[in-house]
């Protein structure tokens, strides 16, 4: 951005704490980000892809602070937060990325693995949360923290119940404390991404037919309103309006970056040109004759 988007923006100068920010949905944001002129702090758990995105960072210029560790592990959250302290001296953006589950039917899920999805997904969130908060208010100049959550936080999950309902307790978390750190000027909002293909989503089966061959193609035409899987810079670029100073009246709210498949709610687009829930050959028969 230049000139009168820079100055509406506010973002150059600014600190980003970035969890999970070294790869997958993280990587494009911590890089647009840097390239907009925030400082970025980004944790990982990937310490090859720790690496890779510091290389990418000083090549732009920019000389990042990393740190790799699991979201999960709670006194290695709270000692990055305090290497932000001391390198940056404070935080203005808070981004969370990590999530991720298994699928299995609710029923069989063992307590660890209930545990294990509900650290993961929500546990880690409250505290990073409560980290950048603080700082924020000792600040005084309020912040902007971005949630990445999922669709099926706003729809059923069949086989991944525990982490849809972790993902929806975090969409209403950002609701709650709109309210609780608006007079401090702390914007929390969420964003709840649809088909994003990456490693790990495709590992935990949860897109498994969005590929680039024909059954894939047709997938995404029949179930996607815009026909196609999205991309990490249109998943960065809805942070960094979240971010900046563009969506500074923007707080308590889920952004659906999802092509249209959370409007569409079931609704298809077929091959032969109809749009319905059903292909035309299965509802015919109950068609009435013209």
């Amino acid at each position: 951005m230049t000139g009168v988007l820079d100055e509406w923006a506010g973002l150059a100068g600014k600190v980003a704490v970035i969890t999970g920010g070294a790869g997958g949905l993280g990587r494009p944001i911590t890089l647009d980000l840097a390239r907009l002129g925030v400082e970025i702090a980004v944790c990982d758990r990937d310490e090859a892809a720790l690496t890779e995105i510091t290389e990418l960072l000083e090549a732009q210029g920019t000389t990042p602070l990393t740190a790799c560790f699991d979201v999960r592990d709670s006194e290695a959250l709270a000692a990055f937060f305090a290497s932000t302290d001391e390198r940056f001296g404070r935080v203005d953006i808070l981004v969370n990325v990590p999530g991720g589950s298994f699928r299995a039917p609710m029923l069989e899920i063992a307590r660890k693995g209930i545990d294990t999805v509900i650290r993961a997904n929500f546990t880690y969130v409250v505290e990073s949360i409560q980290h950048a908060a603080r700082r924020m208010q000792a600040q005084g100049t309020g912040g902007s923290i971005i949630n990445i959550t999922t669709i099926e936080g706003h729809r059923a999950m069949p086989m991944m119940s525990i982490y849809g309902a972790m993902k929806a307790g975090v969409a209403q978390l950002c609701q709650t404390l709109a309210v609780e750190l608006g007079p401090d000027n702390i914007r929390v909002n969420a964003i709840a991404p649809d088909h994003f293909p990456t490693p790990a989503t495709l590992q935990a089966g949860m897109n498994p037919s969005y590929g680039s061959d024909e059954i894939g193609e047709l997938g995404q035409s029949v179930v996607i309103p815009m026909g196609r899987v999205g991309t990490g810079t249109e998943l960065s670029g809805c942070v960094v309006f979240l971010a900046s100073d563009l969506s500074s009246y923007v707080t308590g709210t889920t952004l659906h970056l999802d092509g249209g498949t959370m409007a569409a709610a079931g609704w298809m687009h077929w091959p032969d040109g109809h749009v319905n829930m059903l292909p035309e050959e299965a509802i015919r028969p109950n068609l009435s004759e013209p």
